[in-house]
């Protein structure tokens, strides 16, 4: 049976501690009962003199004693003198300290809250404040009226408080009006509250199933939600059969909304190949840019230089390598060509041909950027290259709008400064991000993509990679030679296997790639764990660390969420000297492998050697949990040589990461890798995602499990198709 909360209720006396980023507060409360009370809790703009009922539990802190956790509440502002004159002296509105709230309240006394808000000219009349700082106070006081009056709003309906700080970016002192008036805003970037959260928010602020702001809304979602399908548009019909489904009304019901949409400018309808589609219009644009762009530097005409082919051959002589043909068209092609497209599976020489053709463009005086869709492909791009490359999104330098919108420094008016720009690990570019860099693109620079076609397609929208090399005409070059040195790893020679859809030899068990059979989940879940904790770095002298599981999914018993229990269990139980920290179901623990799960553009790092701070953690990025400071509610994670701090109310952001899936994989690489293969739900069974699984392991991959799940995957190409519309429209342009 569920627990009934605690009631604390009384009269905030002082604040001990605020955390003004995430609002996490420290008060001493004076109870209506008698008595006092320590309430922590994320509490953003509490001051001293406020009443305040919250339900939660009592708890006793190892080193502060008993305190109440606030789990929800209710504030009311003082109405006597003497609480109004505690919460303005606890200094909660800016320009206000003890002295000035003396004056103040003595000067207007129990008026003093409605001559802050609507009559600040009056504060004038008091000791001290000049016109100008008078309004500077009515500023403040409103900006926290109305954070107040969001962040109740966001209480009442149970939404997550940290949704707060976009929605006043966006829509200022009216965010709580905002929301009212449509609550399916949220269903949107960067919140994502799944539809059936924002009905009823809307049920309970009285807007009915028949409104049209929640039927454009269901449209809307559909095609949002399907942007994570890869998908950058849907064919009318289906996105009305959708729609239909979603908000329980007849397709034909929504017709006439769907086109009130498109009048608008929100959708955009087109006909390709004789079929309605529609798209979001911003994806519509990127699309069509992307298009353009490419047929730009497709026509773009370069003279290679004259003795090319003698600095290849002494690069050869340099070197002691004999470089092979199509090796050979991939160094020289993009100094003939605006954009070059390079494919090739492992052991097929990409990189090598990638750091000869870096080295050239050196020696010609070109300036050539890195960079990559992780910042592991970043790191392990730098390393090879021995030249600093960067993710994408940093390359680009991400910002915030005056409407707390992403964008990007670099753009058509601020270009990048370079002339070659080489992306790695191209195949997981989604659409939006392809066509911000193209966009960021200065006009005299040639582009080059290099990729793995054959594996699994980015995680957003579109296949901008798979789409270009589908278009023959573009300048592009497929590595399918393996070199011999590569001929002598199991797991380069087997993952070729997978992608034809052949079974290998699995059982033979004596190179770098090893397969053990298990009769059952239970088994197969033992296995892994004791590969991980103990038989592979006995056994191989690779340390855990280096040592990362991949599932095909997240969900069953060997699914990650399942063993990333079991392996911190095994790896980093619990223990007196380690913090821990909670996020629903997941206990975070000093000492755990995490991984952030979605962008957060302007989370603050620091990086100690050299000293530097930036902002940017990322989709994948993997780090280590180094300090967990239950009093302060903060964790600090070290992502490579960053560190990042977390309060725990934005631990949504993280998940444990000894397992991770295939997709969060894509991109790293690591010395050795476990992949569970005892079930795998049907909609998975699919050859790229078998062939990206073993593509991350550099000397050791275990395979544990069931032979006939691996033929079934390597059997199965199962493509996911994507409506994309980018190969068309740049056959169409470029034939023009």
């Amino acid at each position: 049976m569920e627990r009934e909360p605690d009631t604390l209720e009384g009269v905030v006396e002082s604040i001990i501690y605020k955390n003004e980023e995430n609002g996490y507060t420290v008060a001493r409360v004076l109870l209506d009962e008698g008595g006092f009370a320590t309430l922590v809790g994320t509490l953003p703009c509490l001051g001293a003199g406020e009443h305040i009922s919250a339900l939660g539990s009592y708890s006793v802190h190892p080193q502060h004693g008993p305190q109440f956790q606030a789990e929800s509440y209710l504030r009311e502002m003082p109405v006597d003198e003497e609480g109004i004159y505690a919460y303005l002296a606890s200094r909660v509105v800016k320009g206000i300290g003890p002295k000035t709230a003396g004056l103040i309240v003595e000067r207007f006394g129990e008026e003093t809250f409605d001559v802050l808000a609507s009559d600040p000219q009056r504060l004038a009349q008091v000791k001290g404040i000049t016109p100008a700082k008078a309004r500077e106070i009515q500023t403040e006081f409103l900006r926290l009226h109305a954070t107040r009056m969001l962040l109740e709003f966001l209480a009442e309906h149970r939404l997550p408080s940290w949704f707060a700080g976009g929605l006043t970016a966006a829509y200022g002192d009216r965010a709580a009006e905002a929301v009212r008036e449509d609550p399916y805003l949220l269903c949107g970037e960067p919140y994502l509250l799944p539809f059936q959260r924002a009905d009823e928010v809307a049920a309970q602020l009285g807007i009915g199933e028949d409104d049209a702001i929640r039927l454009e809304a269901g449209i809307l979602y559909v095609l949002t939600f399907n942007l994570q399908a890869g998908h950058t548009f849907l064919p009318e019909d289906k996105l009305l059969e959708a729609a239909s489904r979603l908000l329980e009304r007849e397709p034909e019901w929504l017709i006439a909304h769907l086109r009130e949409l498109i009048g608008r400018g929100t959708l955009v309808r087109e006909e390709l190949r004789g079929r309605a589609v529609v798209y979001l219009q911003e994806v519509w644009r990127q699309e069509t840019f992307a298009a353009q762009q490419v047929c730009r530097l497709n026509g773009m005409r370069l003279s290679p230089p004259p003795n090319l082919q003698k600095m290849l051959e002494k690069k050869e002589r340099e070197s002691g390598l004999r470089y092979a043909e199509k090796q050979r068209e991939a160094i020289c092609m993009p100094f003939s060509h605006g954009l070059t497209l390079i494919t090739g599976g492992p052991g097929t020489g990409k990189t090598t041909a990638l750091m000869t053709m870096i080295e050239l463009f050196s020696a010609y005086g070109l300036k050539t950027l890195l960079a990559a869709p992780t910042g592991r492909a970043a790191k392990r791009m730098s390393e090879l290259c021995n030249q600093e490359a960067k993710t994408i999104h940093r390359l680009l330098e991400p910002a915030f709008d005056r409407a707390g919108r992403m964008v990007f420094q670099k753009n058509a008016s601020a270009p990048l400064q370079g002339d070659v720009v080489i992306v790695d690990e191209s195949s997981m570019l989604e659409l939006s991000l392809a066509a911000s860099l193209l966009e960021a693109l200065p006009s005299h620079a040639r582009l080059v993509l290099v990729g793995d076609a054959d594996q699994l397609p980015p995680v957003g929208a579109g296949s901008f990679f798979a789409d270009l090399l589908r278009v023959e005409s573009l300048p592009q070059v497929r590595l399918t030679e393996i070199f011999r040195q590569a001929q002598g790893s199991d797991i380069v020679v087997n993952a070729h296997s997978f992608n034809r859809g052949e079974m290998p030899l699995l059982r033979k068990n004596d190179g770098d790639f090893f397969f053990s059979a298990a009769r059952s989940a239970e088994q197969t879940l033992e296995a892994v764990v004791s590969l991980m904790a103990r038989r592979i770095p006995e056994h191989f002298g690779i340390p855990r660390e280096d040592i990362q599981v991949i599932c095909p999914s997240r969900q069953g018993p060997c699914g990650t969420e399942n063993l990333n229990r079991l392996l911190q269990e095994a790896l980093n139980p619990p223990a007196e000297d380690k913090g821990e920290a909670a996020n629903g179901d997941t206990v975070f623990r000093t000492g755990d492998r995490v991984m952030q799960i979605r962008n957060d553009y302007d989370r603050v790092w620091k990086r100690l050697d050299p000293a530097e701070t930036g902002t940017g953690v990322y989709n994948g990025d993997t780090g280590t949990i180094v300090l967990i400071d239950r009093s302060a509610r903060l964790m600090i994670v070290r992502f490579d040589d960053r560190e990042a701090d977390y309060g725990f109310d934005e631990l949504a952001e993280l998940e444990l990461a000894y397992a991770v899936t295939a997709h969060k994989a894509q991109g790293s690489e690591y010395a050795a890798v476990v992949i569970p293969m005892f079930s795998v739900p049907q909609r998975l069974l699919s050859r790229n995602l078998l062939y990206t699984a073993v593509t991350r392991a550099k000397k050791l991959l275990v395979m544990v499990g069931k032979e006939e799940t691996v033929a079934q995957m390597a059997e199965s190409v199962n493509a996911h198709r994507r409506y994309s519309a980018l190969r068309l429209r740049v056959k169409e342009l470029c034939r023009a």
